[in-house]
């Protein structure tokens, strides 16, 4: 693929995308995953750099392990996890852990990566626990918008079900949706980075809503017996989301007129070379008729070349005739 066509990072950074609607749709996976993982061993598999498992040691985790197969995000991990959790560089192919390791795994905005997703999901299920729980993501492709260069195959909600579904019992699919909202709240008030619904209890929501096209993310939670049910979560970013939307939107528009200007020059310098083109082809069937009045020219030439020549022969055989010479004198006078 062209370098200029890699326009989207392979894993989320949350210093880089703070406060913005993809740090609030990351986060509240774990947010929300986090309430399973109290008194509990925890995998985050592919943990980047480590937001995950710092969020859920504040939820109570007692043995928390990350792997990641980027060193970079490896390093970055241990930087921000410290001794509070393991961070093993490893392939989630083939992951450097043992046996029925874990009560609970998550995977999330991974599975797309991977060129065998079944592998994967296979390993996944190798480490946790017979009892334990595998909480895993991918975005919907139905919904999620553009072209990630990254992803190997996105699965609809319910084909990752299917797909988790060969190794355990038991599946329950959530959908994640993400809007863009305005808030009214006092002058010293500031926009939480997530909440539960629990805490928007005392909170007036209007909601206006069009027709909804489904998730754009799908989650699955598996586990050999019926997996607990995980209440709703909602995420908020800051408040300038949406105005740096806006800047998306607007940057967008002017790159979509830059190219359809080009595009406008490309016709008219088309529309050009295409008059010009007219012009050359009138100009070569003139040439194409004068080159065709050849042979009858060369024709021509060959039959005055030929009287020319008998009435040459006629002229001398007159001056050599014997009346010719005889008539001589008279000629004269």
């Amino acid at each position: 693929m062209a370098d200029h066509e890699k326009t989207n990072p392979e894993r989320f950074d949350p210093s880089e995308e703070a406060g913005r609607l993809i740090e609030s749709e990351h986060r509240a996976r774990y947010r929300w995953a986090a309430r399973l993982v109290d008194g509990k061993a925890v995998l985050d598999c592919a943990c980047g750099t480590g937001y995950g498992l710092e969020m859920y040691a504040a939820a109570g985790a007692t043995a928390l392990t990350g792997v990641d197969v980027d060193a970079e995000a490896v390093e970055l991990s241990k930087g921000r996890n410290g001794d509070a959790a393991r961070i093993i560089q490893g392939d989630i192919g083939k992951l450097p852990l043992d046996d029925d390791s874990f009560d609970v795994v998550t995977c999330f905005e991974t599975i797309e990566h991977v060129e065998d997703a079944a592998a994967a999901i296979a390993e996944l299920h190798r480490v946790l626990k017979p009892d334990g729980i595998l909480v895993i993501s991918s975005p919907n492709p139905d919904v999620y918008v553009g072209h990630n260069e990254h992803h190997v195959h996105e699965f609809r909600p319910a084909e990752l079900a299917e797909a988790v579904g060969k190794h355990f019992d038991h599946t329950a699919v959530y959908e994640q949706r993400a809007w863009l909202g305005s808030s009214i709240a006092t002058g010293a008030a500031k926009a939480p980075k997530a909440r539960s619904t629990d805490d928007l209890a005392s909170t007036d929501v209007l909601r206006l809503s069009t027709e909804d096209q489904g998730p754009i993310y799908g989650i699955v939670v598996a586990a050999a017996a019926t997996p607990p049910a995980l209440e709703d979560l909602v995420a908020v970013g800051d408040a300038f989301e949406a105005r740096w939307w806006e800047e998306q939107v607007e940057n967008a528009r002017e790159g979509a007129e830059a190219v359809r200007k080009d595009a406008m020059a490309a016709f008219e310098r088309g529309n050009e070379a295409l008059s010009q083109l007219h012009a050359t082809s009138a100009q070569l069937v003139d040439a194409n008729q004068e080159l065709a009045q050849i042979p009858l020219l060369r024709h021509k030439l060959a039959t005055l070349e030929e009287q020319h020549a008998d009435l040459s022969r006629e002229y001398h055989a007159l001056l050599e005739s014997t009346s010719w010479k005889v008539t001589k004198p008279l000629r004269r006078g």
